[in-house]
């Protein structure tokens, strides 16, 4: 492995900053209707390139998380853990309200990204503790994406409705809506929701045990490449069964996702040595470094641009109709808008940096 003094692998913080920066790009598209088909969400089934994102990330917390609390010498400081988990949780919320304000607590959005992948972390340090095994985190994985299978395919709600994988409806639909407090984002059903942070976690423990199995032996890129094409080809077997979908987080998702995130970093980690100091990969490892703060600062970001102004028209559809004058083509506008804001986001990072601004948790 391809690793800095500190312990870090360099090609995996290039490979967080990447995919913060897709995520600007997915969240802030000018026109989401207008937007290049890869780039918006399957409505329901489906797999796209911006659907990608938020599951790879979560591989990417599991494959991090061994590198820290592996470390020999290392103590296990649950304190730490939970302050962590309950600052992502605490931030997440708080991006919410700035974007959505309210004093009514039912319109309080207590789900979100941030919340996700505090859980995630949550869970991937707890199995880290049990055992230094790149074989429990694996197993753990797949009981959870078993489980998680069976209640989708199998278990009706307590009011009788029977088992469905259709939006809102099923047992998932059931927990997002009786669980869930506050506002559940798509009313009947919430894309981070209860059920689905199962599978989610699932994205986290296959990146522990990858990581681990990647530390403890001497694994050749081939292997590491064969190991994604294997839990893709998983991924993709179950997919008559289980459709792919992101908001359900099926076990055909959650697989094939890690198995393209493990391709991808493999690839990167292959051409490392060559793209290493070239200037723009390490601004990728210093995005990736710093994606927490990149993320908090695109999300401020949508929550000025939201803001109406006194014709009732937001800040963002009229900073995009202006763009939209200079006569390119709808999907090219749309992505040149999140271009220019994913580039606002990174150049407010060097000027935190320089005040110590920040954010870690």
């Amino acid at each position: 492995m391809s690793k800095s003094v500190s312990g870090r692998d360099p090609s995996l913080d290039s490979f967080r900053g990447l995919d913060v920066l897709l995520m600007i790009l997915v969240n802030v598209q000018g026109n989401g209707n207008a937007a290049f088909a890869t780039l918006r969400h399957a409505e329901w089934n489906g797999l796209t390139f911006a659907d990608l994102v938020f599951p790879i990330f979560l591989l990417i917390v599991g494959l991090s998380a061994p590198l820290a609390l592996d470390k020999a010498g290392y103590t296990v400081s649950w304190t730490a853990i939970c302050r962590r988990v309950f600052l992502l949780f605490i931030i997440g919320v708080a991006l919410s309200w700035l974007i959505r304000p309210t004093l009514d607590p039912d319109m309080i959005r207590w789900s979100g990204v941030l919340q996700r992948i505090g859980i995630v972390y949550l869970v991937c340090a707890a199995v880290i503790f049990i055992r230094r095994s790149a074989v429990l985190p694996m197993l753990i994985a797949v009981m959870l994406l078993v489980v998680h299978s069976w209640m989708l395919l199998k278990v009706g709600t307590p009011d009788g409705a029977p088992p469905s994988m259709e939006p809102g409806k099923g047992i998932s639909g059931w927990l997002d809506q009786n669980l869930i407090p506050g506002r559940v984002l798509q009313k009947t059903w919430e894309p981070e929701g209860v059920l689905s942070t199962m599978a989610a976690a699932a994205n986290g423990l296959i990146g522990v045990g990858i990581m681990r199995w990647v530390k403890g032996n001497e694994v050749s890129h081939a292997r590491l490449a064969l190991a994604g094409l294997i839990i893709l080809a998983a991924g993709l077997a179950l997919a008559p069964i289980l459709p792919l979908n992101k908001n359900l987080w099926t076990a055909s998702f959650a697989l094939a996702t890690c198995g393209i995130g493990i391709i991808f970093w493999v690839s990167l980690k292959s051409i490392w040595s060559i793209l290493g100091g070239n200037k723009i990969a390490l601004w990728t490892v210093s995005l990736g470094q710093a994606a927490l703060t990149l993320y908090v600062v695109h999300t401020l970001l949508i929550a000025i641009i939201v803001r109406k102004l006194p014709n009732g028209e937001t800040i963002w559809d009229a900073t995009y109709q202006e763009l939209s004058n200079v006569g390119l083509p709808a999907p090219v506008t749309s992505l040149l808008y999140a271009l220019i804001a994913a580039a606002i986001s990174c150049a407010v990072l060097p000027w935190l940096k320089r005040r110590g601004w920040m954010l870690k948790v």
